[in-house]
């Protein structure tokens, strides 16, 4: 994509104006042909040059009626007067207009307006452009919406963690303004297609930070993104073979611009599924003992067979054994259905496919399980302990006796000692409330997360977000201190409390422990 070659500012003054070379070179006595040449473009504008300052002062002289002050104003420093804002203006390097404001442009069909118009090339430039509009977010009045419309390219917003942590942080900031963000996604069926994860990007999506949406089909030409805060600001970003990394990003705040980025957006959203896409499982307000609750349709089971089309499956793909988990006790996906049943008391079983409950024999595969220290220590101390995560599936509390957390350690340690691809990680509290969700994903297949408070959680059975959870819970498995998830150490630590040492001892958390992190700090 090609543009115009853009006014520079001392141009964008003089037009303003409706002054020529030889008119301003009698106000402040600076040759015309140099004010030419710094008009055009051919000669570059200077701090260390007096006769740009002079020509500043010029132009405050010429300005009779004051159509300057909306342009130099913002550069105002206390202190300093009206020609040491005006040489500001001139030398900023944005083109062709004002800083972030509150107020954007009103809708005019005559006289002039100053409007914002950026353009950002590469893929380091769109990051930072996309950090800037979370930061011109911020100058806006509270309870903005911003609409992201995607087509591929994801691995932009998420590939380069220490982008999406200073993302979430500033998207933190805007969420106290009452900010929320909508994705309108392209539906796809493979990492690079759809949008992935980390454990930051899950986790903001689980607290409603962020919410998505599905449409079908593609964007017109070569549109890869279009953004809009509706009546203030818009973007787009093209491929384009003739800059860095093909990738063009361009931002503007001209109403007459902004008004049809705003149209694309709504009429994508209005054909897109809802933003139920990743199947956010309702909390609804409950009663009696447990208010914390998980409202959810049937769970698919896997190679169930659609009768109307021969052949074709339902549902999950069928899982490659491939399986990570964060919880505080073992659960999902470790659990077997004699023990549902026995956790059940007598009520009849809801319909559990077979990946939430199986046979109790671990499928081939990598399986990486993180645990929580003391709450396996508690949950061998007492008779019983309340399973979170099954007290919401079940809308009434569920416990998992002693007895059976301990044949489920056992199953573990069995595993652990017969696998090379079979680990546990012991985690600290501390270390592990930081998390913040705990989750079981199949790589390529099903995924189930939850905050640790239970207040919101996620079902998705497609691939790609399932791929996309299994390689955000393998992110957190690298970060885990070398300790926490020594084979040995962990086996021996299992068997000691499986024999009933240690189960009192609560050991002191390390400035190692407290410090550590995976998510982006306040």
């Amino acid at each position: 994509m090609k543009t115009d070659q853009k006014k520079n500012r001392f141009a964008i003054a003089m037009d303003a104006l409706d002054t020529t070379a030889e008119d301003l070179s009698r106000a402040c006595s600076v040759d015309s042909s140099l004010i030419t040449k710094w008009r055009r473009g051919d000669r570059k504008l200077t701090s260390r040059s007096k006769t740009l300052r002079a020509a500043a002062g010029g132009m405050l002289v010429l300005d009779a009626e004051g159509v300057l002050k909306e342009y130099y104003t913002p550069y105002r420093i206390s202190g300093k007067g009206d020609a040491d804002a005006m040489l500001a203006y001139l030398l900023d390097a944005e083109l062709p207009g004002l800083t972030p404001q509150a107020v954007p442009p009103k809708r005019q069909l005559k006289g002039h307006y100053v409007a914002q118009y950026r353009v950002y090339l590469g893929e380091r430039e769109f990051r930072r452009a996309t950090l800037e509009m979370m930061d011109y977010l911020l100058t806006l009045p509270p309870g903005r919406e911003v609409v992201i419309l995607c087509y591929g390219r994801y691995d932009l917003m998420t590939k380069n963690l220490p982008f999406v942590f200073q993302f979430i942080l500033k998207l933190r900031k805007a969420l106290k303004r009452n900010t929320r963000l909508l994705l309108v996604n392209r539906k796809g069926y493979s990492v690079i297609d759809t949008a992935a994860f980390t454990n930051t990007w899950l986790t903001a999506h689980l607290k409603g930070y962020i919410r998505s949406r599905y449409y079908e089909g593609g964007l017109p030409g070569d549109l890869r993104y279009a953004a809009s805060i509706r009546g203030y600001w818009a973007a787009r970003v093209e491929e384009d073979a003739e800059v860095e990394d093909n990738l063009y990003t361009e931002m503007n705040t001209d109403p007459r611009y902004t008004r049809k980025i705003e149209q694309m957006c709504d009429e994508y959203i209005a054909k897109s599924k809802p933003a139920s896409q990743y199947q956010f499982l309702e909390n609804p307000s409950g009663g009696g003992e447990n208010e914390k609750l998980w409202k959810h349709g049937p769970l698919p089971a896997w190679g169930k067979k659609d009768a109307a089309q021969e052949g074709t499956r339902t549902g999950a793909p069928a899982p490659a054994g491939n399986f990570y988990a964060i919880c505080r006790v073992p659960g999902f996906g470790v659990l077997t259905q004699k023990e549902f049943t026995e956790i059940l008391s007598g009520d009849t079983p809801p319909d559990m496919p077979d990946y939430l409950v199986g046979s109790g024999t671990f499928a081939s595969g990598p399986h990486r399980i993180i645990l929580c220290r003391e709450d396996i220590q508690e949950g061998l101390q007492k008779e019983r302990r309340m399973h979170e995560p099954l007290s919401a599936l079940l809308h009434r509390r569920a416990f998992v006796t002693r007895e059976l957390l301990a044949k489920q350690l056992a199953r573990l340690i069995e595993a652990m000692n017969t696998r090379d691809d079979f680990e546990v990680a012991l985690m600290p509290k501390t270390a592990f409330q930081k998390l913040q969700t705990e989750m079981i994903c199949f790589e390529n297949s099903v995924s189930a997360a939850w905050l640790q408070d239970m207040r919101e959680s996620v079902f998705a059975d497609d691939e790609a977000t399932s791929g996309s959870f299994y390689g955000s819970v393998g992110y957190t498995w690298d970060k885990l201190m070398a300790g926490w998830k020594r084979k040995r150490t962990v086996i021996s630590q299992l068997r000691k409390w499986l024999n009933g040492k240690e189960l009192d001892k609560q050991e002191e958390d390390s400035a190692v422990v407290k410090n550590w992190d995976v998510l982006p700090r306040e």
